[in-house]
């Protein structure tokens, strides 16, 4: 059963060559043929050897989370320390109160501001 393929490729061969021998079958053609199997031949040794590559590159990663795994289980691993905030007062921004704490033209923009709101909001009710 082994010497099968073997047996197989030596009869292609041999009715190539006897093609040849005859006259059926220019040079040309044979060197196209040989060209054209020399070709596959290194396209099927690439895909290979990046077939052979990707699964070491694979079985290294999955070794390593393994390997880190053991060495730094979850039930080991301490929690980072909580960040301290600094006691300080509350963000006025946030809850509205402390709004005299703004810079003067702050403040004389936003009392502009509403002064043009107010002044949209009756212009639109007298009309």
């Amino acid at each position: 059963a082994a010497a099968q393929p073997a047996r197989e490729e030596a009869a292609a061969r041999s009715a190539a060559a006897l093609a040849a021998l005859r006259g059926q079958v220019s040079a040309r053609q044979i060197e196209k043929l040989a060209r054209k199997q020399q070709r596959r031949g290194r396209g099927k040794r690439f895909a290979l050897s990046v077939l052979v590559v990707g699964a070491v590159a694979g079985g290294a990663l999955a070794a390593w989370k393994w390997w880190d795994k053991q060495a730094n289980p979850d039930w080991l691993v301490e929690p980072p320390a909580p960040t301290e905030v600094p006691d300080g007062p509350p963000l006025t921004s946030v809850d509205g109160t402390g709004q005299g704490l703004l810079d003067p033209e702050v403040q004389a923009k936003q009392a502009d501001a509403e002064a043009d709101s107010r002044d949209e909001e009756g212009g639109s009710k007298s009309a």
